[in-house]
Protein backbone atom coordinates (compact mmCIF):
# COMPACT_ATOMS: atom_id res chain seq x y z
CA UNK A 1 0.00 0.00 0.00
CA UNK A 2 1.69 3.36 -0.54
CA UNK A 3 -0.12 5.39 1.41
CA UNK A 4 1.55 5.20 4.90
CA UNK A 5 0.58 5.91 9.25
CA UNK A 6 0.72 9.76 8.54
CA UNK A 7 -1.53 9.30 5.13
CA UNK A 8 -4.14 7.26 6.96
CA UNK A 9 -4.02 9.50 9.97
CA UNK A 10 -4.79 12.57 7.91
CA UNK A 11 -7.55 10.91 6.51
CA UNK A 12 -9.31 10.05 9.62
CA UNK A 13 -8.32 13.50 10.77
CA UNK A 14 -9.61 15.31 7.78
CA UNK A 15 -12.75 13.85 7.98
CA UNK A 16 -11.91 12.05 4.36
CA UNK A 17 -12.47 8.45 5.32
CA UNK A 18 -15.54 8.13 4.22
CA UNK A 19 -14.00 8.85 0.75
CA UNK A 20 -10.67 7.31 0.44
CA UNK A 21 -10.43 3.32 1.12
CA UNK A 22 -7.62 1.35 -0.82
CA UNK A 23 -4.92 2.80 -3.09
CA UNK A 24 -7.30 2.92 -6.03
CA UNK A 25 -8.59 5.40 -4.51
CA UNK A 26 -5.40 7.69 -4.69
CA UNK A 27 -6.33 9.28 -8.23
CA UNK A 28 -9.35 10.58 -6.84
CA UNK A 29 -10.25 14.56 -7.18
CA UNK A 30 -11.54 16.14 -3.99
CA UNK A 31 -13.84 18.64 -6.12
CA UNK A 32 -14.13 17.01 -9.75
CA UNK A 33 -14.65 13.51 -8.30
CA UNK A 34 -15.94 13.82 -4.64
CA UNK A 35 -17.39 17.60 -5.07
CA UNK A 36 -15.78 18.48 -2.08
CA UNK A 37 -14.98 22.12 -1.72
CA UNK A 38 -15.67 25.37 0.76
CA UNK A 39 -15.59 25.14 4.20
CA UNK A 40 -14.78 21.35 3.66
CA UNK A 41 -11.80 21.93 1.43
CA UNK A 42 -10.15 24.49 3.33
CA UNK A 43 -10.42 22.53 6.39
CA UNK A 44 -8.47 19.59 4.81
CA UNK A 45 -5.73 22.08 3.47
CA UNK A 46 -5.38 23.86 7.16
CA UNK A 47 -4.87 20.09 8.62
CA UNK A 48 -1.97 19.49 6.26
CA UNK A 49 -0.57 23.08 7.54
CA UNK A 50 -1.58 22.61 11.35
CA UNK A 51 -1.69 19.14 12.57
CA UNK A 52 1.06 17.90 10.25
CA UNK A 53 3.55 20.36 8.96
CA UNK A 54 2.94 20.81 5.59
CA UNK A 55 4.13 23.78 3.90
CA UNK A 56 1.15 24.83 2.18
CA UNK A 57 1.92 28.88 1.51
CA UNK A 58 2.43 28.48 -2.57
CA UNK A 59 -0.44 26.16 -2.51
CA UNK A 60 -3.31 29.03 -4.14
CA UNK A 61 -6.43 27.34 -2.79
CA UNK A 62 -8.89 28.96 -5.79
CA UNK A 63 -6.85 27.50 -8.45
CA UNK A 64 -8.16 24.13 -7.17
CA UNK A 65 -11.92 24.49 -5.61
CA UNK A 66 -14.27 27.24 -6.06
CA UNK A 67 -15.62 29.84 -3.90
CA UNK A 68 -18.58 28.09 -1.35
CA UNK A 69 -20.90 30.74 -2.27
CA UNK A 70 -20.20 31.61 -6.46
CA UNK A 71 -21.92 33.49 -8.33
CA UNK A 72 -21.73 36.83 -10.41
CA UNK A 73 -23.78 38.70 -7.86
CA UNK A 74 -26.06 38.80 -4.36
CA UNK A 75 -28.46 37.32 -5.98
CA UNK A 76 -26.84 34.56 -7.65
CA UNK A 77 -25.06 33.43 -4.58
CA UNK A 78 -28.63 33.32 -2.74
CA UNK A 79 -30.19 31.01 -5.57
CA UNK A 80 -26.84 28.70 -5.69
CA UNK A 81 -26.90 28.69 -1.92
CA UNK A 82 -30.80 27.35 -2.22
CA UNK A 83 -30.80 25.66 -5.17
CA UNK A 84 -27.01 23.80 -6.00
CA UNK A 85 -28.27 22.79 -9.48
CA UNK A 86 -28.04 26.18 -10.96
CA UNK A 87 -24.07 26.04 -9.40
CA UNK A 88 -23.56 22.87 -11.60
CA UNK A 89 -25.02 24.64 -14.57
CA UNK A 90 -22.71 27.95 -14.57
CA UNK A 91 -19.43 26.39 -12.87
CA UNK A 92 -17.04 24.04 -15.28
CA UNK A 93 -14.94 21.47 -13.05
CA UNK A 94 -12.71 22.05 -16.16
CA UNK A 95 -11.48 25.62 -14.77
CA UNK A 96 -10.33 24.37 -11.94
CA UNK A 97 -7.12 22.01 -11.03
CA UNK A 98 -7.01 18.68 -9.10
CA UNK A 99 -6.62 17.90 -6.11
CA UNK A 100 -5.46 14.07 -5.88
CA UNK A 101 -5.35 11.76 -2.34
CA UNK A 102 -1.83 10.88 -4.12
CA UNK A 103 -1.17 14.88 -4.37
CA UNK A 104 -1.71 15.34 -0.57
CA UNK A 105 0.06 12.09 0.10
CA UNK A 106 3.02 13.02 -1.72
CA UNK A 107 2.91 16.36 0.27
CA UNK A 108 2.31 14.55 3.68
CA UNK A 109 6.35 12.20 2.66
CA UNK A 110 7.80 15.76 0.74
CA UNK A 111 6.46 18.53 3.59
CA UNK A 112 5.11 20.65 0.89
CA UNK A 113 1.95 21.03 -1.25
CA UNK A 114 2.26 23.46 -4.35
Amino acid sequence: MIADDTFDNFIIDSGLSDYYKTDADLELRLYHDLGIYGDIAQSCIETLRDSYNVDVSSFNFDDYFPAEFSGQNQFQKILFSFIPFFRSKTENKRDFKPLTFLMINNALKGGILE
